[in-house]
């Protein structure tokens, strides 16, 4: 009977380590599992932070976007009503500077003619900001000082 008693307690000492085994994997298990639901957790709040700063942004962005919109609405009133109140045409011939303004400065013939040219290139009809009365009071002021020169 003893022997049996020696038997039964190895086998209960055995079920018990196995079990103890089991337990303290699904111990470790649970842990893992705790571990990586708080590290989900931890990522939804990062991302739930960063998702309330952009909706901030976009909120603020918007309100200056109609800011913007109003702000243009208003000076587009504005010179609407200047043009439609404005008197005063302007001709072609009213925007023409004198040549005396164009070769200001100049001293000295090979300025003169540097100068000139520098005019041509800028004021050529062909060119962007081109004007034939510009040019033609270009070449009049110019041809004025080249006598005066000589």
């Amino acid at each position: 009977m003893a022997k049996d008693l020696t038997c039964q307690n190895e086998v209960d000492m055995q079920a018990l380590e196995d079990r103890h085994k089991e337990l303290e994997k699904a111990w470790n298990d649970l842990l893992k599992e705790k571990r990586e639901f708080e590290a989900r957790i931890h990522t939804l709040e990062q991302q739930e932070k960063q998702f309330e700063l952009k909706w901030d942004m976009l909120i603020r962005e918007t309100q200056k976007l109609a800011d913007d919109k109003k702000q243009f609405e208003r000076k587009k009133k504005f010179f609407e009503h200047v043009q439609v109140n404005s008197e005063e045409s302007y001709s072609q011939t009213d925007n023409i500077v004198h040549g005396e303004m164009f070769f200001s400065g100049v001293s000295t013939q090979k300025a003169l003619k540097k100068r000139y040219k520098e005019l041509i290139k800028i004021y050529h009809p062909d060119g962007e900001s081109g004007d034939t009365a510009t040019v033609a009071e270009i070449n009049r002021e110019y041809e004025d000082l080249k006598t005066q020169m000589n």
